[in-house]
C-alpha cells in the first residue's frame, strides 16, 4: 500500500466526509423541530387532550416524515462515503477482500461498490451476512 505523496486538490473521501457533516447539520436542525413537537404533544397529553384532538399529522412536516427524511439523508451520505473510501483504498493497493473485512462485507460487495452499483437503503447488504447478522468471511 502506498501513502499519498501529497494531498490532491480533489479528495473524494474528504468530499464525502463533508457530505456527512452537511447531512448531520441538516439533521440537527430537523431533530430540534421534532423534539419541540414531541414536547408539545407531551404537554397536551398532560392536559388530558386526546390524540385525535391534537392534529398530530397536520404538523409540517409530520414527525414520522422528518425521521424518515433524516435517515435517508444520512444513508445517502454514508453510501457516498463507502463508495469513495472503497475506491481510494483500492487505488492505494488494498484488495477487495481486505476492504471487505474493513467494511464488514464480502469481497463481491466491494466489487459492487467499486463498480458504483446502487447500494441498498441500509448500511449493509444482507446477502453479506449470515443468519446471526455477522459478516460472512471474505474469500
Amino acid at each position: 500500500m502506498s501513502a499519498p505523496s501529497s494531498v490532491r486538490e480533489s479528495d473524494p473521501v474528504l468530499d464525502a466526509l463533508d457530505g456527512i457533516l452537511a447531512a448531520a447539520r441538516e439533521n440537527i436542525v430537523s431533530w430540534v423541530g421534532v423534539m419541540e413537537r414531541v414536547e408539545a404533544i407531551r404537554e397536551q397529553r398532560r392536559q388530558g387532550i386526546a390524540y385525535t384532538q391534537m392534529q398530530i399529522m397536520s404538523t409540517t412536516p409530520p414527525i414520522i416524515d422528518t425521521v424518515s427524511r433524516n435517515q435517508e439523508r444520512l444513508g445517502a451520505a454514508a453510501a457516498t462515503l463507502r463508495r469513495a473510501l472503497a475506491h481510494t483504498l483500492f487505488a492505494e493497493g488494498m484488495s477487495h477482500a481486505d476492504i471487505g473485512r474493513i467494511f464488514g462485507v464480502s469481497r463481491q460487495r466491494v466489487g459492487m461498490l467499486l463498480r458504483n452499483e446502487a447500494e441498498p437503503a441500509d448500511d449493509a447488504d444482507d446477502s453479506d451476512r449470515d443468519d446471526a447478522g455477522h459478516a460472512e468471511a471474505a474469500d
